[in-house]
């Protein structure tokens, strides 16, 4: 394992670790009905970043013994991307949900979009 590669990891868990503890920590001690706009924002960065985090960390472990062994850098980056935009259309759905917006039609719109995006960074990447 290079050390770029390992350097990127501990980063990633790095953040997986304090997102998580920032999680908690605005859950146990900030107040939402005094700072109602600061809860949301900080709920949502820390879900989102917490999220994608673990899973990418938990998606190289999965690569590593498929590819038995040869997951590159560029594998835990892409990986990252992805998990960010799938817990960010998660978290869309739920503020969908929470405005009463049509959640099937702007769900997909969304869907069709984030799909855009990735094909359009893999596209920039190669």
């Amino acid at each position: 394992m290079n050390m770029k590669k390992r350097f990127i990891l501990l980063i990633i868990f790095i953040i997986f670790v304090i997102s998580l503890a920032t999680f908690f920590l605005i859950l146990n001690y900030l107040d939402p009905y005094e700072n109602r706009l600061t809860a949301i924002v900080s709920i949502i960065t820390t879900f989102i970043l917490g999220v994608s985090t673990f899973l990418t960390l938990f998606f190289y472990f999965l690569k590593k013994i498929y590819y038995r062994g040869r997951v590159y850098v560029y594998h835990v980056l892409t990986s990252f991307r992805q998990w960010f935009f799938v817990s960010l259309f998660f978290v869309s759905l739920i503020f969908f949900y929470i405005l009463w917006a049509s959640l099937l039609l702007t769900g997909f719109l969304l869907f069709i979009l984030l799909i855009f995006l990735e094909l359009f960074i893999q596209n920039l990447e190669k």
